[in-house]
This record gives structure tokens, sequence and C-alpha cells, in this order.
């Protein structure tokens, strides 16, 4: 459940209005539709569905009150059949019973396709009673490029009685589209001026992409906005000194400087005694050093008691979906699963350059930067990994102070950030997967975009 700016008494009652006549998720106005539930249900507004009688709850209309209209027959074409007077009436009743005590209708595609005359022409009939219905606001989502049923479509075939219900645009109404350059065109279709035509963004439900099914991880979701951030780190390890996770920490707050909202998620496993606490204290503190806040900078073990030994491999994997750095600084690894699973889940790689292996393991396409490690890069092989061979790397020049060392190695991790800002702001599939999410999540559009209009 997620915070809305309107408290509980204020909310309206909103409706969805519907001729589904089954349950099809391959239909895509279904999952427009179970989207539209979700946001109103996470954010605690009370929503009701109407469709036909044959329908059967599966999915997300599970999760909302439904009420049914009679099942009539539709066509593809406009046509006046023999139970046209009757079906419009029965509908039109069943939606007087509906309707009458909800502040916002949301329709879809019954504004315009022929299919959904008998819908439309019920919904008007509904309306002309402004007495009972002056505070109904409709929203008409418009969902494809079918030009609307017109005036003249049903000239020779309607009486009057039908014609003059077309002759103005439906009351209380504002349409629907989901970019901003074809409002004038929508606007001249349904002959409206073009502040009657609102811009809504199709969202997509985050958690079921990146496959989030525990109830922790959508909470620690929630909780951190992760999905806000522009650069998501997330680094899955015990807490051994040798992974060295201070350079992860560094890095991402200065990726911070470059006006980034940054998340850097240490995924910490068998870490709940000895040094391994004594070194996650030594992190958070250093976070909060080099500028990250405590939403900004997270031990998966502090988050919950069932997270305290470690999480569950699915929601490392989705963590990773939905991450875009990954930095391995450690000084030594026989392989590294975790790198695998950030590169195949099209994270921006950062490897320990003073570890050979890794440029063995993984090839050249990733951005290699010195950590230290284990590893002697100067020595030959048999004597790089004998005991006690290393690899020291220090910034700056030699023989100055430990503040002008600090300040060296303040400048490599910014000068690392710039290069990962660059590929965040101009690798094109990168910049876009990372703008989508931000800007196209549950919450986002519903905030920005389609709870304003629950209060025209």
């Amino acid at each position: 459940m997620t915070e809305t700016s309107k408290s509980q008494s204020e909310k309206p009652q909103i409706a969805i209005f519907t001729n589904f006549f089954s349950y099809d998720p391959c239909y895509s106005l279904i999952r427009v539709t179970e989207d539209q539930i979700k946001m109103l249900n996470r954010h605690d507004y009370p929503v009701t569905v109407i469709v036909s009688d044959s329908f059967e709850p599966k999915g997300e209309f599970k999760n909302c009150k439904l009420e049914k209209v009679p099942n009539v027959p539709c066509h593809n074409e406009v046509k006046k059949d023999p139970t046209f007077d009757e079906d419009v009436e029965n509908i039109r009743k069943r939606l007087n019973e509906i309707l009458k005590d909800k502040r916002v209708c949301i329709t879809q595609d019954i504004a315009y396709k022929p299919s959904e005359l008998k819908y439309q022409v019920a919904l008007r009939k509904l309306l002309v009673n402004q007495d009972v219905f002056a505070g109904l606001t409709c929203l008409h989502w418009i969902n494809s490029a079918t030009p609307p049923v017109t005036l003249n479509n049903l000239m020779g075939m309607f009486q009057d009685e039908y014609l003059n219900l077309f002759k103005k645009p439906i009351p209380n109404s504002y349409y629907v589209f989901f970019n901003e350059i074809s409002r004038d065109v929508i606007a001249r279709n349904f002959n409206v001026s073009k502040d009657k035509v609102r811009t809504v963004h199709h969202p997509t439900d985050l958690d079921e992409l990146y496959g989030v099914t525990d109830k922790n991880l959508k909470n620690f979701i929630n909780k951190r906005e992760v999905y806000k951030a522009d650069a998501i780190c997330i680094y899955p390890i015990r807490l051994d000194r040798g992974k060295q996770v201070q350079f992860v920490i560094k890095t991402m707050a200065k990726v911070k400087e470059f006006d980034m909202d940054v998340r850097c998620i240490i995924v910490d496993f068998h870490s709940t005694g000895g040094d391994k606490v004594t070194y996650r204290d030594e992190l958070k503190q250093m976070g909060l050093d080099w500028g990250l806040t405590p939403k900004e900078l997270a031990f998966t073990s502090e988050f919950c008691e069932d997270w305290k030994l470690g999480i569950p491999h699915n929601a490392v994997l989705a963590l990773f979906r939905m991450s875009n750095i990954f930095i391995m600084p450690s000084v030594s690894e026989s392989y590294s699963l975790i790198t695998q699973e950030a590169a195949l889940t099209k994270n921006i790689i950062v490897l320990n350059q003073d570890f050979p292996p890794f440029r063995d393991i993984f090839g050249k396409n990733a951005i290699f930067r010195k950590y230290s490690s284990n590893w002697d890069v100067l020595a030959g092989y048999n004597e790089a990994i004998r005991e006690g061979s290393n690899t020291h790397t220090e910034y700056g020049p030699a023989n100055i102070s430990k503040p002008e060392r600090k300040k060296f190695e303040a400048l490599y991790h910014k000068e690392t950030a710039a290069i990962l800002v660059d590929k965040l702001n101009n690798d094109p599939a990168i910049a876009m997967q990372r703008r989508i999410r931000k800007e196209r999540n549950l919450d986002t559009v519903f905030r920005t975009e389609l709870e304003p209009l629950l209060y025209l």
C-alpha cells in the first residue's frame, strides 16, 4: 500500500465501465484495466468495475468489487438490431443503480467504438438526468485509432430520440489519450476543445516485470523508493573485508554528486557476528561521511528479521533486473556468479583491474578500475598468486600526506562515477530503461497523471 496525498474521507468512489464478456489476459484492454485497478487499490481508492453478466473474475479483477450489466449482442459496424431499444434500456437501468453514488466513471472504449454503441447510448441517456448525475465525471479512455461513432453514422438508421443524444459531446466528460502530441486530433475527432482531452501514459507494473514476488522485497522497494532512482547498484556478498564494499559505496556517493538519485543496496548474508558486524558499522558511517543517506545506502540484513541471514535468490535476481550498475572490487574471486548475473541482467559492469582473472573470465567489455588485489600483477604467473603476493594501489603520487591521498582517492572514484553517469545518460538502451522505470511505473503515472483527473 502506498501513501497518497488525499485522506480516505476525501477520496471519490470510482467506477470502471467495460463491456468485458470474459477474462482474456492477451487482450490489451484487460491489462489496461488491471493496471487501473492496481493503481487505485495501491492508493486506497474505492473501485467498482462494471462488466457483462458472463464475466468470471480472474487476475486483478478478484481484487475489486464487480457489478454486472446484461450481456447484449454487439456489432463491429453501426447497426440498429431488433433488440437495440430493449438492450439500451436494460443497460441504462443497471448503470443508474451502479453509478448513482459514484464520483468518477472511467470508460474503456465505450465512447467511440461501434461495438460499444449500446453501452454509449445507455450512458448518454443516463447523463441526460443532470439532477442526479451532474456530479459524475466521465473519463473516456480512447485505446485505439478507430474513428468515433458520429451523428452522420446514425442518420437514416435511428430516430430523433437517439440522434438528439449525439448532437452534443457526452456530458460531464473528458477524453484520455496516451501522448500529448495527439490531443488536437482527439479533440477534433470528438468535437470538443483541447482542454477536454488529457494525457495519461500507460504504466507498467514493475514488480511483475522484474519478478518481485517476495512480500519483504515489495516492502523494501516501496520504503526505499527504489524505482525512483537514476542509479541502482546492488552488491550481494558476505561482509568479508576482502570484498572491499567501501569502493562500491564511495563510487555511488560520487555518482550522486552528478545530480543522480542513487540507491546502493548491499545484500549482505551470513554476516551477523564478529568482524562482519564491525565492518558493516564502519561502512554505514562511511556512507554518511561520503554523503549517502540511510535511504540511499541500505544493508538488507537490517531490513527485517526474515532477511537477517540472507534473502531468497529470486529476490536477488529481481534486484539485478531493476539495477543498472554493478561494481566488483573484490581482491580475489574464483569466478563470481554475481558478476555473471549482473551482466546478464544488462547492468553496467565495473571490475577490479588489479585482479587479472576477471578479464580472463568476463572479457574486455567492462569498465576496469584499480582497487588492489591479492594477485601480484607485476610478477610472473607462478609468483603472482603465491601466499603474500598482492597488488596495492594507492591513489595519487608517492610521498603525499594522508589528507592529500584521500583527495586523490575521491577524484579517482569521481572519474569512475563520470564514466558510469555518461553511460546512464547516453547509452540509448540504458537511458530509455532508466527513464521509463522512473516515469511509467504504477505510482508515478497515478500520482502525476491519473489522480489529478479524479478531482476535475
